[in-house]
């Protein structure tokens, strides 16, 4: 995307934001999916990993967290590439709004030179 838009690629760069977001929603989608997957599958390893166990409260957690490694790590991976994925997803939509209020601005800048100032 350039760092300026002017009108005569205002329309391709407001295409192509939109592709862009569109894409991005289509990959959020994915990693939602993808972090309910691996959440519910720590959260099923940890209830079955804590039933197994034995000793004190504090002993019982120490057992699962070792055993619910793998899966606990998988989760927490997906969750930030979630959190990322949502991140872009708002970095796309607010350079979509901003050349929409370029394109705004051209709009207005048209309407006045073809009628001149309205008192």
């Amino acid at each position: 995307m350039p760092k300026e838009t002017s009108l005569q690629n205002l329309n391709a760069d407001l295409q192509s934001a939109s592709k862009e977001l569109l894409s991005e929603c289509d990959e959020l989608a994915k990693a939602a999916k993808d972090y309910a997957a691996k959440e519910n599958t720590y959260r099923l390893a940890k209830a079955t990993a804590y039933l197994k166990s034995e000793g004190t409260v504090d002993a019982r957690k120490a057992q699962v967290d070792t055993i619910c490694e793998r899966e606990r790590l998988a989760s927490h991976i997906a969750e930030g590439v979630l959190d990322a994925t949502r991140e872009r997803v708002r970095s796309l939509r607010a350079v979509l709004s901003a050349l929409q209020t370029i394109a705004n601005g051209y709009k207005a800048e048209a309407d006045f030179d073809r009628t001149g100032p309205r008192f």
